[in-house]
């Protein structure tokens, strides 16, 4: 047994990317199956190739909805399935690739030719096709970077020679103040073209690539009433500048605008944002979007593995279990739920699955995530998340799934090793204890930074258990950790070790149910763990908690039943209150 304590971790950048060859319906797993078989089978839509196409083709027969971005859903489609590659995918993205570079203009872009990009003409069609290029743009660079076709590569760099030579002018003062609070269609749509210009120049090594960039992301607005998603998009462009010109005035740009972001009231519970923002410092209803959750992730995944620091991990890990989990439907989609600032989720007028945009950029975080479970350094694996997964290179393999269906039991299986290889595995702020043991037997782990470090190599055969146990922790408004027990009653939510929980109508109907404006939860009885109550197919049946109430107008206390907010992904839409009073 090994008692924790907060430490600084090191930086753990990986030697290769772990290979998701194994597909063992660990949480995760299941996750990036069920949005990926929506995309490639779902129906209403059905991504056939001229749906896809149809913001670049522009073909009348094929209108549906966002065509003026022209782009995105191509780009997008070309971003993940460029880096992932699905099995059984009913379209070709050679052929799709083929016929989407036939709808490049002569001027280099995709969309609407008529649209003039004068500085006095920008407005937000200009911004609307410039979002979509950007998009496009990043596919593009996705797909040629695995298959190297000159045709794609020569459509790129003639798509980045139109956004350089249309910067000058929106580059223009009196244009950023005139689209800086324009939402979607606002001035972050031409900041975000970054992320594309910077795989161009990785590919070309044309200078003028980086100066566009270098000059691009000094313009990013303050949030106001931004779009989130470009705006963290441009912060993740950024970064990925930095890491090619090595700026620490761009590095220091990107960490000064994420923490102003965090200790904001734009910065939820949950560990995500609302789709735009402005909204919660009013304390107004909104809604989130999935590609705004996806982008913290990967924007904070990044942070840490270019500076090393713990808190851009926990950030991550954070937003990605009880963010961007909860925000996946059942279907597989991801998309956008209504949010109250003082409950929690609530059901909307409509069911807004966002096919066009957030399935895409939710399942490329999801990626993005397992390939930094483990991660390799020198001699050294690391378990970073806790979640199911592999690592293969020449020297290493290993898998990680869970055991027994709970959240915090692991099984590391070393299926192959050379030379001296060592584990280390991760200790989590939100852990109270990490056990480790080898084949059923204790063995010697030293703690170094924030992680638990064998003592001695790894060997093929082995099986190392991880077990986790969870702290139980109230917060406030303030994020501020309560101290039981408490005399005056307090609106609070509750952490089980990394796990926002919840009361959800889908699963426990009577706690919110009329009359309830004076339910609180008792904390006299911390309660009870009731794992018979999970869902057979649930992958968390250790934190289903048993708490006792008082129910408005009647009397005596009554159970109700708290359980992870992302465990709502497995049922229809419901109400999922977070936040509760406690006495």
């Amino acid at each position: 047994m090994f008692l924790l304590f907060p430490l600084l971790v090191f930086a753990v950048k990986p030697d290769k990317k772990t290979e998701p060859e194994k597909v063992s319906k660990n949480e995760l797993d299941r996750r990036i199956e069920l949005v990926t078989k929506r995309i490639l089978e779902g129906d209403i839509p059905r991504l056939t190739s001229d749906f896809i196409l149809a913001d670049i083709s522009l073909k009348p027969e094929f209108q549906r909805r966002f065509t003026e971005f022209s782009g995105d859903i191509s780009g997008r489609y070309f971003d993940l399935f460029s880096s992932f590659l699905p099995e059984n995918n009913p379209v070709d993205i050679h052929k799709l690739m083929d016929e989407a570079v036939t709808y490049q203009k002569p001027d280099g872009r995709f969309g609407d030719e008529k649209l003039a990009f004068e500085t006095s003409d920008l407005a937000g069609k200009q911004m609307a096709l410039l979002w979509g290029n950007g998009r496009l743009l990043v596919g593009m660079m996705k797909y040629n970077h695995r298959y190297k076709k000159s045709e794609v590569l020569a459509a790129a760099k003639q798509l980045g020679d139109f956004l350089n030579g249309i910067t000058m002018n929106c580059v223009n003062p009196e244009v950023v103040e005139r689209l800086k609070d324009k939402n979607a269609m606002g001035y972050i749509c031409f900041t975000q073209l970054m992320e594309g210009l910077v795989l161009l120049y990785d590919e070309t090594r044309n200078q003028q690539y980086i100066e566009t960039a270098s000059e691009v992301y000094t313009l990013l607005p303050e949030p106001g009433k931004q779009h989130s998603h470009g705006y963290l998009n441009t912060l993740l462009g950024t970064l990925m500048l930095y890491e090619r010109t090595q700026n620490p005035e761009q590095l220091q740009f990107v960490k000064s605008r994420y923490n102003k972001l965090v200790n904001s009231p734009e910065y939820l519970i949950t560990g995500g944002v609302a789709e735009y923002f402005g909204c919660f410092g009013n304390n107004t209803e909104c809604r989130d979007e999935g590609c705004s959750e996806a982008d913290f992730v990967m924007l904070s995944l990044q942070l840490w593995q270019t500076t090393g620091e713990t808190t851009y991990l926990e950030r991550a890990e954070n937003c990605l279990l009880n963010h961007l989990f909860p925000n996946q439907y059942e279907t597989g989609d991801f998309g956008h739920h209504e949010i109250d600032p003082a409950f929690g989720i609530k059901t909307a007028k409509n069911t807004p699955r966002a096919w066009w945009c957030c399935n895409f950029h939710g399942c490329r975080a999801m990626n993005e995530a397992r390939e930094i479970i483990f991660t390799r350094k020198a001699d050294t694996l690391f378990f970073n998340l806790f979640l199911g997964g592999n690592y293969n290179d020449e020297n290493l393999v290993v898998n990680a799934s869970q055991t027994k269906c709970e959240s915090n039991k692991f099984s590391i299986e070393v299926e192959k090793a050379r030379d001296n290889q060592f584990l280390a595995v991760r200790v989590p702020s939100w852990a109270k204890n990490v056990f480790v043991t080898k084949n059923g037997k204790n063995v010697n782990f030293t703690l170094k930074g924030e992680y638990l470090v064998s003592d001695n190599p790894v060997k093929k055969g082995e099986v190392y258990e991880v077990s986790v146990e969870y702290k139980l922790k109230w917060v406030d408004f303030r994020r501020q950790e309560l101290t039981l027990p408490i005399e005056t009653k307090t609106k609070a939510a509750l952490f089980y070790g990394p796990y926002l929980m919840s009361a959800d109508s889908g699963f426990q109907p009577f706690f919110d149910s009329e009359p309830n404006g004076g339910n609180y939860i008792d904390l006299k009885n911390l309660g009870k763990f009731v794992p018979k109550y999970a869902p057979k197919k649930s992958k968390m049946k250790n934190t289903y908690l048993q708490l006792e109430h008082f129910h408005s107008d009647m009397y005596g206390t009554f159970p109700v039943i708290l359980r992870p907010l992302c465990e709502t992904t497995w049922q229809p839409p419901c109400n999922a209150r977070i936040w509760f009073d406690v006495k």
